[in-house]
C-alpha cells in the first residue's frame, strides 16, 4: 500500500497560559490529586463537559476507556463507570460499578465488558480482597454483562499466567466469538497459585482467551503464543508485552514489549507470529501502539519513567518519553531482523517541572482518509493533538492541560476527545481545527482494535 505524504496548511492556534510558572491555581472546574504543573490550553481545544470522579480514596486511579454507541466505559482500580455521552457537554453517569482490581484495562463488545486484573486477589468475584504481599491469588480477565449499562452484572472470569496488565479485543464474529490478547510481565516471581497463575521468568508470551458470545461462561485460555523478546533493563528473563494494537483487515498487530516493539502476523488469530522487531535505544519502556487507518504507519509510545517519574523537565531531551513513528512496510521484515530507524518522534513541547510525572501515554489516531492526526494523554501534561501527515515532521496542533490533570488515556471518538484522568475523572474536549476535517464516525471503538481500512 502506498500513499503520498504531504504537509497540510495548518494555522497553529495560539496558546493560552492560564497560570505562569509551575504552580497551578484553583479553578472553577474540579480539582484532583496531582503534582503541580503549568495549566494551559490552545484556543482550538476546549473542555466542554465532565463527569468528575466520585472517589476520594488516595489510591483511586482511572485507567482506560472503551466506547459502544453513545456509552463510554471508563475503567478504574475500584471498578468501572458507564457514562452516557449522548450529549457530550453533559455526560451522565449511568452506573459506578464497584469491583476492585488493578488496573481494570477495559474493552467492550456486543453487551459484554472485559476488564484486566494484574494484582493478586483472593478470588475472581467482585468484593475479593487483595492477597498479602507475595501471596498468589486470582489474576486475569473478568467478564461482565453490560447489555443494560445502568445495571452491569458480573458473569465469569478466566485466570491467565502473570495476570492481565492489559488486554486487546480481537473480534471474530464469523466464529461467534471474541479473542482477548492478554499482555503481562513478571514484576515478581510467584509460584503456581490455586488459580493456575504461573508467573515465572522468562515470560515471553501472551495468553489468548476465547469468549464464545453465546456462552461467555465457557471462556477459556486457548493458546499461549511464545515470542523471542529481549530482557528489560538487563534483568535476566524479565520480559513480556505491555500492550498490543491489532488491525483486523490487515491481519497485523503492533506489540509494545517493554524493551522492543514488534509487528505480528495475525493470519492465525490464536497463534500470532513475529514478522518484525524494532529496537530503539532512545526508548525507555515500550508501552503502547496504534496504526494509522490506512495501515501504512505505526506509532509506538515510550512510557519513560513508568508513569511515576518526571520526564518533561527542562533537562530532558524531546526523545525521552516520546511517541515514535515508523513505516509499517519497513518494520515488517520476514526474517524478524531489526528494522531501520524511526521516521520521527513527537513529545509535548512544554516542560512540566521537576516533580510532575509526565510522559506520553495512551493514544489513538483519528479515522481519517487523507491525513494523519493523533491524540495522546501525557499525565501531568494533559492532552495533546499532533499532525504527522508529513511523517518526518510531526507538529502539535492543539493541547489542553487543565487544572489537576493526571491524564491516563486520551482518545478521539465520533467528533470529540474523551479523557480518563486520575485526578479529574472523565473530561470531554472539542477540537475546532481543520486537522479533524473528514474524520469518520464509528459505531463503537476499542482504541487498541482497528477493524477496517479507511482510505
Amino acid at each position: 500500500m502506498h500513499r503520498r505524504h504531504h504537509m497540510p496548511a495548518i494555522l497553529l492556534a495560539a496558546t493560552v497560559l492560564v497560570t505562569g510558572g509551575t504552580q497551578a491555581v484553583a479553578h472553577d472546574d474540579h480539582a484532583g490529586t496531582y503534582e503541580p504543573s503549568p495549566v494551559s490550553q490552545s484556543q482550538n481545544l476546549k473542555l466542554i463537559g465532565s463527569a468528575p470522579k466520585t472517589s476520594t480514596v488516595p489510591t483511586y486511579r482511572n485507567s482506560d476507556l472503551a466506547f459502544w454507541g453513545r456509552t463510554v466505559y471508563a475503567g478504574n482500580y475500584d471498578g468501572f463507570r458507564t457514562i452516557d455521552i449522548s450529549d457530550p457537554e453533559n455526560p451522565v453517569v449511568r452506573s459506578d460499578f464497584n469491583c476492585p482490581g488493578a488496573q481494570h484495562d477495559v474493552s467492550v463488545y456486543r453487551g459484554l465488558l472485559f476488564t484486566s486484573i494484574d494484582a493478586p486477589i483472593t478470588g475472581p468475584e467482585c468484593g475479593s480482597a487483595r492477597t498479602p504481599s507475595g501471596v498468589p491469588g486470582f489474576e486475569g480477565i473478568r467478564i461482565f454483562d453490560v447489555s443494560d449499562p445502568s445495571n452491569p452484572q458480573y458473569v465469569d472470569a478466566v485466570a491467565t499466567d502473570c495476570g492481565s496488565h492489559t488486554h486487546t479485543l480481537v473480534p471474530d464474529p464469523a466464529n461467534g466469538r471474541v479473542l482477548l490478547y492478554v499482555s503481562s510481565y513478571p514484576s515478581g516471581v510467584l509460584p503456581t497459585s490455586p488459580y493456575g497463575n504461573t508467573c515465572s521468568r522468562p515470560h515471553s508470551k501472551i495468553s489468548v482467551v476465547e469468549v464464545p458470545l453465546a456462552d461467555p461462561t465457557a471462556a477459556s485460555v486457548v493458546s499461549t503464543p511464545q515470542f523471542q523478546l529481549n530482557d528489560y533493563a538487563g534483568i535476566a528473563g524479565f520480559n513480556g508485552c505491555h500492550d498490543i494494537s491489532v488491525f483486523m483487515e490487515l491481519e497485523l498487530a503492533a506489540s509494545a514489549c517493554m524493551s522492543e516493539g514488534q509487528i505480528w502476523d495475525l493470519s492465525d488469530l490464536e497463534n500470532p507470529t513475529t514478522v518484525g522487531r524494532i529496537h530503539n535505544p532512545n526508548v525507555e519502556f515500550w508501552h503502547s501502539a496504534s496504526f494509522t487507518w490506512d495501515g501504512t504507519t505505526v506509532l509506538f509510545g515510550d512510557e519513560a519513567g513508568g508513569g511515576v517519574s518526571p520526564r518533561c523537565r527542562t533537562t530532558d531531551p524531546d526523545t525521552l518519553g516520546a511517541i515514535w513513528i515508523y513505516d509499517v512496510a519497513s518494520a515488517t521484515i520476514s526474517d524478524g531482523a531489526t528494522q531501520q530507524p524511526a521516521l520521527s518522534h513527537f513529545k509535548i513541547p512544554r516542560t512540566q517541572g521537576d516533580v510532575a510525572r509526565c510522559t506520553m501515554h495512551n493514544f489513538n489516531t483519528l479515522p481519517l482518509a487523507d491525513r494523519y492526526v493523533a491524540v495522546s494523554a501525557a499525565y501531568s501534561g494533559g492532552t495533546t493533538v499532533f499532525d504527522f501527515t508529513d511523517r518526518e515532521n510531526p507538529i502539535e496542533v492543539g493541547h489542553n492541560d487543565p487544572h489537576g490533570a493526571n491524564t491516563w488515556s486520551s482518545y478521539w471518538y465520533n467528533g470529540n476527545i474523551f479523557t480518563n484522568d486520575t485526578g479529574r475523572g472523565l473530561d470531554v474536549m472539542l477540537l475546532t481545527d481543520q486537522a479533524r476535517a473528514g474524520a469518520k464516525r464509528l459505531p463503537y471503538l476499542n482504541p487498541q482494535t482497528q477493524e477496517n481500512v479507511i482510505d
